[in-house]
């Protein structure tokens, strides 16, 4: 089993990787496949295919963004086995943290069942090693679409565990999320509005 970059893939073993992704993200919170492979993006192989990440440097910060994470299969460990992989990965190219967002499940109008789904994912990153940080309204824009509330998660990847992200150090994780992963400069409405909201500022 080991990590490779998707990029190198040959054409059949991608397409697995296609799948596994569009089978994990709804068609609203995905990107063009093709243009993930710009990214980081990696693929965890089995014999074939069984898992998908795609990772952004967060400009000169030393921490990297977790842009999509998804396992072929679920209840069978594919996704522990990715996630140790990524992040002991991300620490060899030197990265520190990896910061990634994921859907509220106090989201108002989302049904019981999504619900347990969000709550379920969070606890899988927590018991991974990932905070979930004290950030609220945290809504970053995606694409023309109306900005849906998320969550915000840290994992530190030269220490463990991670120590709790607070103060001026959880506010530079909150403005190098919103300029390097998503394009709005500290001053943006957005921003404010998320950082006044957590206390930050």
């Amino acid at each position: 089993m080991k990590l490779v970059d998707a990029g190198s893939l040959g054409a059949a073993d991608l397409e697995v990787v296609r799948g596994i992704y569009e089978d994990g993200f709804a068609p609203h919170l995905r990107a063009d496949f093709a243009g993930l492979l710009e990214d980081r993006a990696f693929a965890l192989v089995d014999d074939v295919p069984i898992g998908f990440a795609v990772l952004r440097p967060l400009a000169d910060t030393g921490w990297v963004f977790l842009r999509y994470f998804v396992a072929g299969s679920r209840g069978r460990g594919v996704g522990s086995l990715l996630w140790s992989h990524v992040t002991r990965a991300m620490g060899e190219a030197g990265f520190t943290r990896m910061v990634h967002d994921v859907e509220d499940p106090d989201e108002s109008g989302v049904d019981a069942d999504e619900v347990v789904v969000r709550n379920r994912r969070i606890a899988f990153y927590e018991r991974n090693g990932a905070l979930l940080l004290p950030v609220a309204d945290y809504l970053p824009p995606h694409g023309d679409e109306e900005p849906h509330p998320l969550r915000l998660m840290a994992v530190d990847l030269d220490r463990s565990p991670t120590p709790p992200i607070t103060g001026e150090g959880l506010r530079a994780v909150v403005e190098a999320v919103y300029e390097h992963r998503y394009g709005l400069a500290a001053d943006h409405p957005a921003v404010r509005r998320t950082l006044v909201a957590s206390r930050l500022g």
